[in-house]
């Protein structure tokens, strides 16, 4: 059995059995009650792998579930800013960016909104269903225009049917939200995100490469920055990978675990926990000397691989 944390605290609001479920944010100490996930037994399981444990959540283990125990293996860094560090967005934007990436951010957002029609927008808790439609077709067509163009596999799009479904309740619900930049009804930068607590999972950004001259991420973060402090987040999150925006931006880096749980009376589960365990050590082993993600770039392997099954394929009628 195999889960991601993240993917359930944001996708599903629940988490496994295995842990209390009360969260602790550790950064800024908030609480938040997750409901179980029931689908997953608590007893009589042989193994359950939990992916990308971040280590700025505390998720206290269960230490009752008989014969169960859990590996911990240390994975990928993840990136993050901690709000509270700061007393508002410009004060942030002074600290953690150095002279010259303002000028050069203060300049290219000056020349966008003075050349263009440009509107900000973010919809959370409220939406248009057709306007959210348009807005996950154009997001497809970015996405998929974008990967196109660097030639990487991008996991997203195989899924967007799945998302777009996802999406629009939780926006209802407070749980999620879109921000939108638009060149007057043109939407040329698009981010999506999870909302947990005082944590803002990024989870999507994308924007028009027509726009690239603009550095439309930086000014993406950047407002994005400016509504969550409007809003009484505390933590905006990047997750994993070392994107030149995520080292330009963030303030704190942390470690994702996986976690492996397996019964310990059970000679087959035991032997299986200790091979996953060995491979994610490897895997990291090889992230560590850069030859996973540097010399080796799995993604762009996968573009020439996987990609196929993108060639015909319709988000709208899957």
């Amino acid at each position: 059995m195999y889960c991601n944390l993240i993917d359930k605290l944001c996708f599903e609001n629940n988490i496994v059995p295995f842990y209390d479920n009360i969260l602790t944010n550790k950064l800024t100490g908030q609480k938040t009650n997750i409901s179980y996930d029931l689908t997953i037994p608590k007893k009589n399981i042989n193994s359950c792998t939990v992916a990308d444990v971040p280590d700025f959540i505390d998720v206290v283990l269960l230490d009752e579930i008989e014969h169960i125990k859990v590996k911990k293996i240390p994975q990928y860094k993840g990136y993050l800013i901690d709000l509270t560090k700061f007393n508002n967005a410009e004060d942030l934007f002074v600290q953690i960016l150095s002279r010259n990436p303002r000028k050069n951010f203060r300049a290219k957002k000056r020349k966008l909104e003075s050349g263009h029609d440009i509107r900000y927008s973010f919809h959370y808790g409220e939406i248009d269903k057709d306007y959210y439609d348009y807005l996950f077709e154009i997001c497809y067509k970015l996405m998929e225009e974008r990967f196109h163009e660097k030639k990487i596999y991008n996991r997203n799009l195989i899924k967007w049917k799945y998302y777009h479904d996802l999406f629009y309740p939780l926006i209802l619900d407070r749980k999620a939200s879109i921000f939108v930049i638009s060149d007057q009804e043109k939407p040329i930068t698009i981010t999506l995100n999870f909302h947990v607590a005082d944590i803002v999972f990024s989870h999507i950004q994308i924007y028009d490469v027509e726009y690239s001259r603009y550095s439309m991420g930086d000014i993406a973060i950047f407002k994005n920055i400016e509504w969550c402090y409007r809003n009484d987040f505390n933590i905006w999150d990047f997750s994993k990978g070392a994107t030149v925006n995520k080292l330009r931006w963030s303030n704190h880096i942390y470690q994702f675990d996986y976690h492996l749980f397996y019964n310990s009376k059970s000679l087959n589960s035991t032997i299986k926990a200790r091979i996953i365990s060995i491979k994610l050590a490897i895997k990291q082993l090889l992230r560590d000397r850069n030859i996973i993600g540097g010399i080796f770039q799995l993604d762009s392997l996968y573009y020439y691989t996987k990609m196929k099954k993108l060639k015909n394929y319709d988000w709208n009628n899957h």
